[in-house]
């Protein structure tokens, strides 16, 4: 999540405690009837439902930049964009470089109208971490959209699919 959505879940949090703890304070749970505190249980649940919202939310951006492209010599992917390998057969060293170096902008680098590169598959990375150590997502060809996904789990069995 981002700094910005954790500072707000936070103040919702300590503010609910506060306002809880005022409420015991100040004797109102001697006067009020019990359905105070009932809705307190409520507002936390509110809060907890929005934190995992967030949440969820996050994580679906996040997977959502993990997409590639790949093609003969070339990589794209929303948040680096347009990636020209030298090598041959080094795209999937450019894709892993570009998952570990990910920051996750809100900002995507979209390909330039006149630019369209002939794309062989299209990744998508569920899970990228440790530096590619956990790689798990599904693969297929970038010329068939509606065909059926091939999941992988690893850089070999990721590196077997794309040079098929």
């Amino acid at each position: 999540m981002k700094k910005s959505n954790w500072l707000v879940a936070a103040l919702a949090v300590v503010a609910s405690a506060v306002l809880l703890g005022l409420w015991f304070q100040l004797g109102f749970n001697h006067v009020d009837d019990p359905v105070d505190i009932i809705v307190a249980v409520v507002w936390w649940a509110v809060v907890a439902g929005v934190i995992a919202a967030i949440m969820w939310a996050e994580h679906r951006r996040r997977e959502k930049m993990r997409l590639a492209f790949i093609g003969a010599g070339l990589v794209y992917n929303p948040e680096r964009g347009l990636v020209l390998v030298d090598e041959k057969d080094a795209e999937l060293d450019a894709l892993q470089e570009t998952l570990q170096n990910m920051s996750y902008p809100t900002k995507i680098v979209e390909l330039a109208d006149h630019v369209r590169p002939a794309f062989r598959w299209v990744v998508r990375s569920q899970r990228f971490e440790n530096n590619g150590e956990v790689w798990e997502g599904e693969v297929l060809p970038a010329h068939d959209p509606d065909g059926k996904p091939v999941r992988f789990s690893g850089r070999d069995e990721l590196a077997h699919l794309i040079a098929a």
